[in-house]
C-alpha cells in the first residue's frame, strides 16, 4: 500500500473510529467488546482500503462490515451459550420508578439475537431508513420492520 494510501486510512481511522466504537457499544454493550469490534472493523477496512476508499459513502461502508463483522461472530458464540445457559435464570431489567433507563435499554438489547439487535440499533440509534439497513444487513425491507416493530 502506497504512503498516501496509508495517510488517507489513518485520517479516516481517527475521524471515524469514535462513530464506529459508538454503534458498536450498542452492539456488544460493553466497553471491551465495543473496543474489540471498533478495533477488528478497522483493521478489516485496512486490508481492503483500496476497495473501501473508493465507496461511494465511506462510513455506510464502514459500518457494513462492523455490523456484519459482529453478527459472524456472535452467531459463532450463540450455539455454545444456549447449549450452557438454557435452564439459568434470565436477568431482568429493574423496571421501578428512577430505574436507570440506559441500564434498563442496553439489558433488553442484550436479550435480542444479534442480527435483530444489529437492525433496532441501526433504525433507531443511527437513524438509518428500513431500505438502508436492509441493503446493509442483506435482507427484505419486511424483515426489518417486522424486527424493529
Amino acid at each position: 500500500m502506497a504512503d498516501g494510501e496509508v495517510a488517507a486510512f489513518e485520517a479516516y481511522a481517527r475521524t471515524g473510529q469514535r462513530r464506529l466504537y459508538r454503534t458498536a457499544y450498542l452492539l456488544c454493550g460493553d466497553v471491551e467488546g465495543a473496543r474489540d469490534l471498533t478495533q477488528t472493523t478497522l483493521a478489516k477496512l485496512f486490508q481492503h482500503w483500496r476497495k473501501a476508499s473508493r465507496a461511494d459513502n465511506l462510513d455506510a461502508y464502514a459500518k457494513t462490515v462492523l455490523v456484519r463483522t459482529f453478527v459472524a461472530e456472535r452467531r459463532r458464540t450463540v450455539r455454545d451459550l444456549l447449549a450452557h445457559n438454557r435452564n439459568a435464570p434470565r436477568p431482568q431489567p429493574n423496571p421501578a420508578p428512577g430505574a436507570d433507563l440506559r441500564v434498563t435499554l442496553l439489558a433488553l438489547l442484550a436479550e435480542l439475537p444479534p442480527r435483530a439487535r444489529a437492525m433496532v440499533v441501526l433504525r433507531y440509534w443511527d437513524d438509518l431508513s428500513v431500505e438502508t439497513v436492509a441493503a446493509l444487513l442483506r435482507c427484505s425491507e419486511s424483515t426489518v420492520k417486522s424486527q424493529c416493530s
